[in-house]
């Protein structure tokens, strides 16, 4: 499931899995309009990347990624530049794929809308 906050200018929009537990954060940090997506789940295969494949629908980017800590588990970081043109053709059904070494997660139903949200709250500021 989905949630939003918006707090001190920062958008905010996070996964959980069925046990509360986080499995994704999308945000979005003004003034540079930088959208940051947290992927949990994938941090182990991410350890030697340096990129990661941001999907939307039909439309994927290579972006730069990181491993990093992230409150009290690793987290893969993945800086979307802003206004990414990944977000123009975004559909109510599609989801977020993010791939690293071979590695693929899609994110639950919303991840694209949530993405968008995010992105549009944090640029309307």
């Amino acid at each position: 499931t989905w949630t939003s906050s918006y707090t001190d200018g920062v958008v905010t929009a996070t996964e959980t899995d069925a046990h509360g537990r986080v499995t994704a954060i999308i945000q979005c940090r003004p003034p540079t309009g930088d959208i940051v997506l947290s992927e949990f789940t994938l941090a182990g295969a991410g350890r030697r990347a340096r990129t990661s494949a941001v999907g939307i629908g039909n439309l994927t980017v290579n972006v730069p990624s990181r491993v990093e800590r992230n409150g009290r588990q690793d987290a893969l970081m993945i800086n979307l530049p802003q206004r990414p043109p990944i977000l123009a053709g975004v559909q109510p059904t599609d989801h977020i794929t993010v791939t690293v070494n071979n590695r693929s997660r899609v994110l639950s139903d919303g991840s694209a809308v949530k993405m968008k949200e995010v992105a549009y709250g944090c640029w309307g500021s």
